[in-house]
């Protein structure tokens, strides 16, 4: 079984994007032979996270390919300060199962921010993956994080089962590792990961059981982060992990 931590719905505004909607993604991923995939609407990082996330869940109740994620940023949208809350027993009740946090895009610091803790200590208690990217897909153009910043986050927060997004640099998976040394919690999506044998030296270090293939979808082509993982020099059994067993068991779900 294949899962992808890390793909999208929704679309692009930086350059045209062959598959933008729902219908679409689910195609170009059964021809991948890519079972599920941990999606997120683009409207929720550039536009509006809250409709965004109904966006992802309408298309999550047409499609079986799509496991929604909820994507929660600031509440100060406006100039009228309004008490943060975010309400985690909706968003599992209308089929979500993790979070995802993009800072970069909605204008708000990790650590001085109070929802922000309230959002992962939720998150946490609830057992629910929470995505963070260093930035959203392996361009220059793109924000991204400080990654002191994220090392911080996560330190702050180590009960939390985080999945770090978009990391690529030496330096960038060098706090990965650190990371992923330090706490069991921390695991880490390849979708980024470019550098070579970046899977199997990460995994030297790290071991297979909290690498995740993650493929950027569609602004990445799929294809190519399939390819990373499935010909690098590991184990069948680590390679099983990484495209999918991995992700069933941070989502809750058996391999039988």
């Amino acid at each position: 079984m294949i899962l992808d931590a890390n793909a999208f719905l929704g679309k692009w505004p930086y350059w045209p994007v062959q598959h933008t909607k729902p219908e679409e993604i689910a195609a170009a991923l059964n021809g991948l032979h890519i079972e599920r995939a941990a999606v997120c609407s683009t409207r929720s990082v550039f536009v509006n996270w809250d409709d965004g996330n109904r966006e992802v869940e309408d298309a999550a109740k047409h499609h079986a390919e799509f496991v929604p994620f909820v994507c929660l940023g600031t509440q100060e949208l406006s100039h009228v300060w309004h008490p943060a809350h975010y309400d985690f027993a909706g968003y599992a009740a209308r089929g979500f199962r993790g979070v995802r946090l993009y800072p970069q895009h909605h204008s708000y610091h990790l650590l001085f921010e109070s929802f922000v803790d309230g959002i992962l200590e939720d998150a946490a208690v609830r057992g629910w993956p929470v995505v963070l990217p260093l930035r959203i897909l392996m361009n220059w153009g793109m924000p991204s994080l400080d990654p002191s910043v994220m090392e911080a986050i996560v330190t702050r927060h180590p009960r939390v089962r985080w999945i770090l997004a978009g990391v690529n640099y030496l330096y960038e998976l060098q706090m990965a590792v650190f990371l992923m040394q330090r706490y069991e919690t921390v695991h880490l999506e390849t979708s980024c990961m470019m550098g070579y044998a970046a899977i199997e030296k990460t995994m030297g270090r790290c071991g297979h059981s909290r690498l995740l293939f993650g493929s950027g979808m569609p602004w990445q082509e799929a294809a190519a982060g399939l390819i990373k993982i499935t010909h690098a020099n590991i184990s069948t059994d680590a390679q099983e992990a990484i495209l999918g067993a991995n992700l069933l068991r941070l989502i809750g779900e058996s391999t039988s």
